[in-house]
Parts: C-alpha cells; structure tokens; sequence
C-alpha cells in the first residue's frame, strides 16, 4: 500500500487489553497492529489505567481512571492536547459500565464530534429479548445512549448485517452507516500434518478420534445440546473428543466423551489447537452471527462449522459451503447435522477450503482496513 498519504492523528478508544480478557481490546489492539502494518499509520490506543502499556510500533497509553463524567473530561482534554484529528470509539453497552449503559459517555462522545471525526465501531447494540423481560427496561436505556452515540457520529461501522439495520433507525444519514467485518482475533499459525499429529498424540487422542471445538461466547451456548450431543455421540459408532477453549471451558458435558478444557492460552497454541480440530460447534441461541470472532476464526483456520440459523444470522453464512445452519431452538436437527458432518468429514474440509478463501476475500484485517481508510485521511 502507498504510505505516502496523509493520514489524520488518529486515536483508539476502547475500554480494556492486555492483561485483561477482552474481545473487544483484542480486537482494537489487532486494529492498530493492522493500520500500522498495512498503511504505517500509528494510531494512540486509549484504554483503562492497570492494563499493559506500549510504545513500539503504537503506542498503547493507560490513561483513563474511570468512565465517569470527570475521567471523560479528562480524557477529552488529552485528546486535543494531543492535537487528535480523528477518533474512533469501540463499543459495547457493558464495556465502559458495569450497569450496562453509561450516560456520561453519550454526553462525552458529542462533545467529541464539535472537535474531531467521530468513528463509531458497535460490536453489540443493546438487549432487547421478548422471551426475556429482565432485558426490556435495560433495553430501553442502552437504546437511549446508542442512539445519542450515533447521532453524535459522523461515521458508524457494525460487523452484524442485522445489528446494522438496527442502527440505521436512529438516524435517516444511511451514508454515514458502513459494514465494517470483524475478523478473527486469532491469526492463522500453519503447522504441517506431521505435527498436527503430534500435538494430538500429546494431547491423548486418538487417530480415529474426531475434535470437535467449542470456543468463545459461553454465554449464548445452548448448553443442555452440548450435554444431550456427547450422550449421543457416546452411543454412536462415532469416538469424539471434546476441545473447550476460551471462555467455553466451562461448559458442562454429560461425560460420555473425554473432554479437554483450556481457558487461556496464547495466539499461536490457540491456532494450533485450532487446527487439529475436526469440526467447530456454535450451537448458539438467536443463531449464528458474524460478529463473533469465534466464527472468523474457525472460517479463517479451515474449519466446517455446524450451528444454528436464527433472528441474529447474517445472510452471507447461509452461502458458505462449509457452515451447516439449522433452524435455533431444534435440537433433533442440531443433532443430526453433526453426525452427517461426521460421516462426511473429508468432503466438509474441503468445502472449508473455499469457505476459507471466502473469508480471506471480504473479512479479513485488509478489508477492515480498505474500509476505513477514505475515513482516516487528514483534513488539513
């Protein structure tokens, strides 16, 4: 790419990363890594006081104490005694209060907009399930911020086809609303077939053991289709082994099936374990969705994924050849989808090869990238 351009002094909000767990902070860290290798634009990355900081190739600053109304005014003092041009907010209703809504940030970020562009990157929206009422009155607040926070924006970018609809309501400027994908946090880290065999035969499994993988969001698992799967499978002519990654390690299984559990482990194991799986599982409530960087991963790691088809999946998932969607809530069909991905395993990984080339082509960090440069060049 040409580095000659002009890019505007760019900051990064974003409320946790390293040593905290944080998708979220992953996912701005990864965004920064990539400006700077791709386009050698060095973004500042503002995150909360306590996590790691850095200076090489961008700087990673641990300047906000709290996200109340005074550490915000603090902040944007920062911002223009840095002379910031543009600012990009990542954003979660929970990640910049534990109430799941924070008024003060909506009053920050249009303050923001009369001095710099104003970015906003929404990885979630607000709750708002009819089968769950506990979710209405909180619903009704997250969409009060959300939609100040958009208004207050002069660009909004969403990873969800379905959350970006949502978006759209709060404002009539649909110019200002960009798919933007969220890829996978974990970067591909081939390892050849011998030492693919190797690690599992580290690991204690089997050759004629299939892995299937659950990895990430625990919190939308149909969790009792995992306990009614592995005694299924254990009374099947199939030998399964379970690999649970993530924050997935502590879902439960009814035990009929071994079971290895890793909840922390760095970039480069989590691909390799990713790679002697055979099959990637996402039996999710509301249905797939491709803001999870869960799925980015097993689509860029050359997994088949099985999952469910429900009101959050985006349409382009139900093209891939190798995700096989069934309808959210049927578990007989959840069921039956995996053991025909078992039979046929050989051909499923195959698909997932183009699948693979799919994502490399229009999710990947370069079309994060692409997409928001004309939105990074300086004004002056």
């Amino acid at each position: 790419m040409n580095r000659s351009r002009a890019f505007a002094k760019t900051a990064i909000i974003t409320g946790r990363t390293l040593p905290h767990v944080c998708g979220v902070g992953d996912y701005s860290v990864n965004l920064a890594s990539h400006l700077y290798r791709e386009v050698g634009l060095s973004a500042k990355l503002l995150v909360e006081q306590g996590c790691d900081s850095a200076t090489e190739p961008f700087h990673i600053l641990p300047y906000v104490d709290n996200w109340s109304q005074n550490g915000l005014d603090k902040l944007l003092d920062l911002l223009e005694s840095e002379k910031i041009q543009t600012v990009i907010l990542q954003y979660t209703p929970w990640l910049y209060s534990p109430k799941g809504f924070n008024l003060e940030l909506a009053r920050f970020w249009q303050q923001c907009s009369q001095r710099f562009q104003t970015l906003l990157i929404a990885h979630e929206t607000y709750s708002w399930f009819i089968k769950y009422p506990g979710t209405w009155l909180l619903g009704i607040w997250q969409q009060y911020v959300l939609r100040h926070l958009v208004r207050s924006s002069h660009h909004v970018f969403c990873g969800s086809e379905v959350y970006l609809q949502r978006l759209k309501r709060f404002s009539q400027a649909d110019q200002k609303f960009h798919y933007l994908p969220i890829p996978s946090n974990i970067p591909l880290e081939s390892i050849s077939t011998e030492q693919r065999e190797v690690l599992r035969q580290s690991l204690g499994i089997e050759k004629s053991q299939a892995v299937l993988a659950l990895f990430g969001c625990r919190g939308s698992v149909w969790q009792d289709w995992v306990l009614r799967l592995d005694q299924g499978l254990k009374n099947s002519t199939y030998s399964v082994v379970w690999l649970l990654l993530g924050s997935a390690q502590s879902v439960q299984t009814a035990n009929q099936n071994s079971v290895l559990r890793f909840k922390y482990l760095s970039q480069r194991d989590l691909s390799h374990y990713l790679q002697i799986s055979n099959l990637f599982l996402m039996p999710h409530e509301f249905g797939l969705s491709a803001k999870r960087t869960s799925l980015m991963s097993a689509l860029e790691h050359g997994l088949p994924v099985v999952g469910t088809d429900g009101n959050l999946t985006d349409p382009f998932l139900r093209q891939l050849p190798s995700v096989s969607l069934v309808e959210d809530g049927n578990y007989s069909a959840f069921e039956q989808s995996v053991l025909t991905a078992l039979e046929c395993l050989p051909e499923m990984h195959r698909s997932a090869q183009d699948s693979q080339a799919y994502y490399y082509k229009h999710l990947d960090w370069s079309v994060v990238i692409q997409t928001l440069l004309p939105y990074l060049q300086s004004r002056a």
